[in-house]
């Protein structure tokens, strides 16, 4: 038997275990296509390890799809202090130390930064793209868009995040608890036949000048609800309007943003201009809870929420334990009663109308 000389048997051994070693990293990554809010293809490789999540209620629904923060690499300021104000940032503590510098409170991205943390991928608002999301593109870097406009869309972005994050089947039981509330509300107004209550969304207020919610946003219409301001005309996420328009319109249900803290019933009952809204008169002004129903993991409860609040008479579900068994299956967190308090905004719900019997701890 021929021997071959040494350096070129080592040579040989050397070329196999490279090629054995290159062969098992390709088959480690797995290179998938993800549509986003744009249907753009966006071409990933998993594992991601690092995500940056820059639209407010997003970052909500990857902690709950991944199970955690651990590759939640940045996220917008301003959803950092409203998580950190409230009952997530106590389950999640380590919230605090995510990165804020990448994204400006507005959404505009900042590039130099974003290029230096190298996230595997950047989730960004499709709205004002070439503001948002061109700079990004333009300078290399991953993008996928997302949008609220309607449930589609949010459980658009549920799915492409359990696919970016390997966690399809969890995303996917998201989308079904999502798909089976719907259905049980509509069943439930379907058989009633009633005529919706007409509601106004306050997002802040200065004085007689408010900034409302102008379309009819999908959880809206999912809870049986129809927006004043959508049959006025508006299409907008949000316009600004004066009380007379408020007057004029004459809501049967006032809601004020949870994410705006400076604002609570209070500030609308005593409000001189509004005393003759029906819904001032009749105490139906509400903070709502701080769960967001814009995000498709988790909106559920939110659906269910306004579906009490708008016909108290046929929706009976016990939303304290509703709330915390839906952390449990989100977060796999236990809520203690005076975190269930402040995701229903007991406090500050206190003087409106049936809220303290309908959610409060003795029912």
């Amino acid at each position: 038997m021929t021997r071959l000389p040494y350096s070129y048997s080592l040579i040989s051994v050397i070329s196999v275990g490279l090629a054995a070693a290159f062969s098992i990293g390709i088959a480690a990554a797995d290179e998938i296509s993800v549509k986003d809010s744009r249907g753009k293809d966006i071409q990933i490789v998993r594992p991601v390890n690092k995500v940056a999540i820059f639209p407010l209620p997003i970052p909500e629904a990857m902690i709950a799809i991944d199970g955690g923060t651990s590759r939640l690499a940045a996220i917008n300021p301003r959803a950092q202090a409203a998580l950190m104000n409230g009952v997530i940032g106590q389950l999640f503590p380590e919230i605090a130390n995510i990165r804020t510098d990448l994204v400006a409170p507005n959404f505009v991205p900042n590039v130099e930064e974003i290029l230096k943390a190298s996230p595997d991928i950047v989730v960004q608002w499709q709205a004002k793209g070439d503001q948002r999301v061109a700079p990004m593109e333009n300078s290399g870097i991953k993008v996928a868009t997302v949008s609220t406009d309607s449930r589609e869309t949010r459980r658009g972005y549920v799915a492409m995040l359990g696919q970016i994050l390997g966690k399809e089947d969890r995303a996917q039981s998201f989308l079904d608890w999502d798909d089976k509330t719907v259905a049980d509300i509509s069943k439930v107004l379907k058989e009633a036949g009633r005529p919706k209550p007409r509601i106004v969304f306050i997002d802040s207020m200065n004085d007689n000048e408010f900034v409302v919610f102008g379309r009819e946003e999908a959880y809206f219409t999912t809870s049986g609800l129809s927006n004043v301001a959508t049959e006025a005309g508006f299409t907008e996420g949000s316009v600004k309007v004066g009380a007379e328009s408020l007057l004029q319109w004459n809501p049967d249900i006032v809601f004020v943003n949870y994410y705006n803290d400076t604002i609570k019933p209070a500030d609308i009952f005593k409000h001189p201009v509004l005393a003759g809204l029906d819904a001032v008169k009749n105490g139906r002004v509400y903070k709502t809870p701080a769960i967001d129903p814009a995000t498709a993991a988790g909106g559920e409860l939110a659906y269910l929420w306004f579906a009490e609040i708008g016909y108290p008479d046929l929706f009976h579900a016990d939303m304290r334990s509703t709330v915390s068994d839906g952390f449990k299956r989100l977060y796999g967190k236990d809520l203690t009663a005076t975190q269930i308090d402040r995701l229903m905004q007991m406090d500050w719900n206190g003087q409106s109308a049936g809220y303290a019997k309908t959610f409060g701890v003795t029912q």
